[in-house]
């Protein structure tokens, strides 16, 4: 919302009414009056008309800022970095009532991905847990079975499902009891008989791929989509990470400004660098159009799927 609001209130002070006042019109208003809440710890002392707002919507609707009132401490700090300078525009906004279920709540470190830092927000709720037993089955972590429609398979599966219809009928109009638990089971007797009459005509076995290589701890992933990136365009990156993780162990004025200056700095060099390769491949397809028209037309074409 690009709210900047201070330590502004996000609740009526003092807010109360006389006793006689309320006890003639509470039964017709049922107000419900706000509580006091500590001061909200905030870096950012600006504030702006959003932030206003902001604070007026938190007034009218029981809503409150969580940010700079968790217990931990750990969500009072910018959540965004630009050229101008630093600020809180990202908020946690929950009802009064539901502080209690905030178990954790931290603003994180600054990413190369974005100017606003994520938000780790860990709630504590009532839910009932389920366990799903696999029996007489030996999947590996690695692989996974997936149904793929066969046209020549079509008439052997039909006749497989008229043998087994009777069955499948036998399934469909018996009682199930009217529980969440016999609801349950009669949709998972129902799927397993119908999963194996079609399995042998259309189950597959697939293994996960993933093009990456593991070295030292790491995943390098075999990518080409930066061809542009060279040995100085790297080396300017890692300077500016190396601002980036500066800054945020220690968010002062003189790290705010190198990583910005660093980040600058990178990401003009890096933007000239793609500009030249785009403009050298242009040429080069141009050129291609010229001299080889066949083979220039022929890197547009679809192409076609490899049938299974």
């Amino acid at each position: 919302m690009n709210a900047r609001t201070a330590i502004g209130n996000d609740f009526i002070k003092h807010d109360s009414l006389y006793g006689s006042i309320f006890d003639d019109f509470n039964h017709i208003f049922n107000y419900m009056s706000d509580n006091n809440l500590p001061v909200r710890r905030n870096p950012d002392q600006g504030t702006n008309e959003y932030g206003t707002k902001l604070l007026n919507l938190c007034r009218s609707t029981g809503l409150r800022i969580v940010n700079g009132r968790h217990k931990d401490g750990t969500a009072n700090d910018f959540t965004f970095c630009g050229s101008r300078g630093m600020s809180v525009v990202d908020y946690l906004i929950v009802p009064f009532d539901y502080f209690h279920i905030v178990e954790q709540f931290i603003v994180s470190n600054f990413t190369s991905f974005s100017d606003h830092a994520p938000l780790h927000i860990r709630l504590q709720c009532k839910a009932l847990s389920y366990t799903h037993e696999q029996q007489n089955r030996n999947v590996s972590s690695s692989t996974f079975d997936s149904f793929r429609w066969n046209d020549d398979l079509k008439e052997q599966c039909y006749e497989s499902l008229i043998l087994n219809s009777g069955l499948l009928s036998q399934i469909v109009f018996c009682d199930a009891k009217k529980s969440q638990d016999g609801i349950d089971n009669y949709i998972e007797t129902f799927t397993t008989q119908l999963t194996d009459i079609v399995a042998p005509f259309f189950r597959s076995t697939s293994n996960k791929s993933i093009d990456c290589q593991r070295t030292s701890r790491k995943f390098v992933c075999k990518t080409t989509d930066k061809p542009w990136f060279n040995c100085e365009c790297r080396r300017l990156r890692h300077v500016y990470l190396s601002a980036l993780n500066m800054f945020n162990k220690n968010k002062i004025a003189e790290n705010h400004q190198r990583l910005i200056s660093t980040k600058r700095q990178y990401k003009v060099f890096e933007n000239k660098l793609k500009r030249q390769y785009k403009r050298q491949e242009g040429d080069m397809l141009e050129h291609l159009r010229k001299s080889d028209p066949k083979k220039f037309y022929r890197m547009f074409q679809k192409k076609r799927a490899n049938n299974t």
